[in-house]
């Protein structure tokens, strides 16, 4: 039995002398694997929708113990983002965390849509690589349901002024809420990143966000950005893994 979806490839390994092993996001599937035979005969436009970062619709077959590539035929591969260092380390980023995350078939429309919207903006330069990495990072989590409660501050419910962000436990407070709270009622909350008002704001617009149209409809001054980049970032290492390496690669070539 065949069945066709469209899909970007997140990963691309070896799977025995000749054949691969593809990790796709699925429009509505999910992430599965599935393995593509002898790709290296394939012709020049088949290859290009089986590399890494290519959205294709695929023709997929059960076999015995893995799904395989009947068919791909290319929709778009983002061929630039290949040229620039910055985006292409941050594009591995956005795919090793989205393949961390495991979208299920019930939200991995969603998340496709939300990687494909955040790649066509960062191969054109119509936003920052570190707004874009922030705003992927929180929504991305927002959808799998590790949704931060940044409405306003956690001890007295203040919505204006600056703040501290607590990763692990995902809340923020004000100054004077702060000093009351004991590093001993959760030690992981001895990690606390300043979260200014302008990130708040940010914040409540990206977790309230309608679409990907009114997500990224904003943009942000340096200082704020680089404030929302640093809270994105802490909250989303705090909810998954302490790293990952193409996270640090990109931090090396972003400075």
């Amino acid at each position: 039995m065949h069945l066709t979806t469209r899909a970007i490839v997140l990963a691309q390994t070896e799977y025995g002398s000749q054949d691969k092993m593809l990790t796709l996001l699925t429009s509505d599937r999910g992430q599965l694997q599935a393995i593509v035979k002898n790709p290296r005969r394939k012709n020049a436009r088949s290859a290009a929708a089986l590399e890494v970062l290519a959205y294709s619709e695929f023709v997929l077959y059960q076999g015995r113990t893995q799904y395989m590539i009947d068919s791909a035929e290319l929709i778009e591969n983002f061929y630039s983002i290949r040229e620039d260092l910055t985006k292409i380390s941050l594009a591995a980023y956005l795919s090793e965390l989205t393949r961390y995350i495991l979208p299920q078939a019930d939200i991995s429309g969603e998340v496709l849509s939300l990687l494909l919207n955040t790649l066509y903006l960062l191969q054109h330069g119509k936003r920052s690589p570190a707004l874009l990495k922030g705003i992927y990072e929180l929504r991305l989590m927002c959808l799998a349901g590790f949704m931060p409660d940044t409405e306003c501050c956690h001890g007295c419910g203040k919505e204006t002024g600056d703040f501290t962000l607590l990763p692990y436990s995902g809340v923020i407070f004000c100054p004077d809420c702060l000093r009351r709270v004991e590093p001993g009622d959760n030690p992981a909350d001895t990690i606390r990143v300043f979260f200014p008002y302008s990130t708040y704001l940010a914040f409540r617009h990206i977790v309230e966000a309608a679409d990907n149209k009114e997500l990224f409809s904003f943009r942000l001054s340096p200082d704020t950005e680089k404030a929302f980049s640093a809270a994105a970032e802490a909250f989303t290492l705090a909810q998954t893994a302490p790293s990952f390496g193409s996270l640090d690669f990109y931090r090396t070539v972003a400075e």
